[in-house]
């Protein structure tokens, strides 16, 4: 029997469809609760197609931290990426159209792994900021894992007020959040989580962002209250839409390839 090749077969609504890289593993169960945002997103946007209908996913579990450590493990100042993370970003190259990160801190090296992985970075600072833009409040509370910068810095920038939490808080909210980086989620952790959540909204805060992809696992079900900015949950709306932003055939059934109207986020290019 004689076999020949053939190039693999496109379907119409896969032209056009780009794939997503997720560097994940900061930490994993974060990077998990992502795939499952990035699914249901999919299936509010495209319609179903077997397996075949939502945008290609390269997921990476980066299993190191983002930054050089000194001997007591924290972060050697200035900021230095771990070579590591440039290399994972350099890896993904080879399979996905552009890149997301499941964690905001290694957004500080964003421009370093845009060129590393020579192509878009789609960056969770910067869609969880159109959406603060959006809602103009004028004083933020920001969660996260130890220093905020990443997010105090560019809201204070754009003249908005932030809010963050006092040591005796911080401390045992970091503590939470590296428990949930190693799958515990017991009482004492949601605890502390929803007390930063309390102490915030006792500041009159318009909104409060949680600027550690952790938190929403942490504060569950309150993080849908109104009052609450999610990056996770943006970031995740974002990759779908921009994967199939040059998906132009449309849907047979509806007229239309999509459900919703699009707003295409733009990406860090790679030489910026």
């Amino acid at each position: 029997m004689t076999h020949t090749s053939r190039s693999p077969i496109l379907r119409p609504w896969q032209i056009g469809m780009k794939t997503i890289g997720v560097l994940g593993g900061l930490g994993p169960q974060a990077t998990m609760d992502f795939e499952a945002r990035v699914h249901t997103v999919s299936r509010k946007l495209i319609p179903a197609r077997r397996s075949g209908g939502y945008p290609p996913m390269l997921v990476y579990y980066y299993r190191f931290p983002p930054f050089l450590l000194g001997e007591d493990e924290t972060p050697l100042l200035p900021l230095q990426p771990d070579s590591r993370l440039l290399d994972a970003a350099r890896n993904m190259a080879q399979w996905a159209n552009f890149l997301v990160i499941t964690a905001n801190a290694p957004h500080v090296f964003r421009a370093e792994l845009a060129d590393a992985f020579a192509g878009p970075v789609l960056s969770i600072v910067d869609v969880t900021l159109d959406e603060v833009r959006r809602r103009n409040p004028s004083r933020i509370g920001v969660l996260g894992l130890g220093d905020t910068r990443v997010y105090t810095g560019p809201l204070r920038h754009q003249n908005i007020s932030t809010v963050t939490l006092p040591a005796d808080l911080q401390g045992p909210l970091d503590t939470a959040v590296f428990s949930m980086m190693e799958g515990s989620n017991g009482l004492g952790e949601r605890e502390a989580a929803l007390a930063a959540v309390d102490w915030m909204r006792a500041q009159s805060v318009d909104a409060i962002l949680l600027g550690c992809t952790e938190l929403p696992l942490l504060v569950e079900m309150a993080a849908e209250a109104p009052d609450i900015i999610n990056p996770a949950q943006f970031l995740a709306e974002a990759a779908v839409r921009y994967a199939i932003s040059e998906v132009a055939v449309l849907n047979q059934e509806n007229s239309t390839a999509y459900r919703e109207p699009m707003r295409v986020p733009q990406p860090v290019p790679a030489d910026r």
